[in-house]
């Protein structure tokens, strides 16, 4: 008897301990269906029926070459998303975990009949206190975009890239070891190879200043970029950027004044869209690693307060490549510029029409630009719920 005394003591005492470390489980899920109608005029060539640049922004599918006009209409909801957030409380500390699919660049599916893509993983991390394990946009991104209705936007002038990482969080600043990716292109060609033989990860060192005035974040990161000759030697060369990104209030309405600006060498895959590679081979199969700079600004207008507003934007790149190096038709410059109108009849709804125009230039000067109407359709939902758990 003395012994099953022992045990239920044991896990009455268990049973308390877990109702006093637990306090509670929040959990919500939210996202948008979004339906877009895009026209396009492809002033230099066709565009394939798989390229990306049907869906969305993307210059480095943008056609080039001779004038040659080409008419495209496309109707998707790739763009749609679902989320699912949770946040636990235990030993004080909360522990949130998200996950976020949409549809966007599927390789399955096609519009001859049913229109069925596969969903994509965009966001699936967890944060315990001050650190966060998962994926999610990387620390080197300042997570500010123009307010347009095309999915990147501003392509060629913002960072964009979401990976795995591990990132420390104290105050302002954000410390972080992500997935390392190096691209190539070889010697005296113009394609972007993946080379996967890295080692080190990348490190990213980021800080945030915020107030009354809005938001600014400035960030560095060192990487090395990664390659293998033909002896099967491995080759290394190291890479930098610093990047500035924010967003400013401007006037009572709401108005705001959105940019970023990004310089480095080797940053590749990180600005534009992966628009060139990180590091070009010479002779030796040695990695050059290739200097950029990027950058947008966005101005973002109420014309009538949370009811009717616009978004202005210019966004450019620039590679400054090494001309004995590299192919003549390797991506050199790209920008683009847009406009838009945008009704809300209620907060969630959104209705809007945006005009934009893309340039893509290559190293030895051949260029290409399209012209594009867009009109989108917008319902943002979201649900919140809480279980509290008595403590004993």
């Amino acid at each position: 008897m003395k012994k099953y005394g022992l045990l239920l003591c044991a896990l009455v005492t268990m049973t308390c301990v877990h109702a006093q470390v637990i306090d509670s489980t929040e959990f919500a899920f939210g996202g948008y269906i979004k339906t877009d109608f895009i026209n396009t005029w492809y002033m230099n060539g066709e565009v394939g029926s798989e390229s990306p640049l049907r869906d969305f922004h993307l210059p480095s599918q943008i056609p080039i070459g001779p004038r040659d006009e080409n008419f495209g209409l496309d109707f998707h909801v790739k763009e749609s998303r679902f989320n699912f957030d949770v946040t636990t409380k235990i030993l004080g500390k909360e522990i949130h975990g998200f996950l976020e699919l949409d549809f966007i660049l599927s390789s399955q599916g096609d519009e001859k009949v049913s229109n069925s893509f596969n969903p994509r993983l965009r966001h699936f991390y967890f944060e315990w206190d001050r650190l966060l394990i998962g994926q999610t946009w990387s620390t080197f991104m300042i997570v500010v975009v123009p307010d347009d209705l095309d999915f990147f936007g501003a392509t060629e002038g913002i960072v964009a890239s979401r990976q795995p990482m591990i990132r420390y969080k104290h105050k302002n600043w954000m410390f972080a070891l992500e997935n390392p990716e190096t691209t190539l292109t070889r010697y005296q060609e113009s394609g972007v190879e993946v080379s996967e033989k890295e080692i080190l990860p990348d490190v990213v060192v980021r800080r945030n200043f915020t107030g009354d005035w809005g938001m600014v974040g400035i960030a560095a990161i060192y990487r090395t970029l990664s390659g293998v000759d033909t002896l099967d030697n491995k080759k290394r060369t190291p890479a930098f950027g610093l990047t500035a990104g924010g967003k400013l209030k401007v006037g009572q309405r709401g108005d705001d004044f959105r940019f970023m600006a990004t310089g480095g060498t080797g940053l590749g895959r990180y600005l534009a869209a992966n628009f060139v590679a990180g590091g070009v081979l010479d002779e030796n199969i040695d990695i050059n690693a290739i200097p950029s700079i990027n950058g947008y600004v966005a101005w973002n207008h109420y014309w009538m307060e949370e009811k009717l507003s616009s978004s202005f934007n210019v966004s450019g790149f620039k590679a400054f490549h090494d001309s004995d190096l590299i192919g003549g038709g390797a991506n050199a410059a790209a920008f683009s510029i847009s406009g838009n109108l945008k009704y809300n009849p209620v907060k969630q709804m959104m209705l809007g029409m945006e005009l934009m125009t893309g340039y893509r230039e290559v190293e030895n000067g051949i260029n290409g630009r399209f012209y594009r109407l867009q009109f989108s359709a917008r319902y943002s939902f979201g649900y919140k719920n809480r279980a509290v758990y008595e403590k004993g």
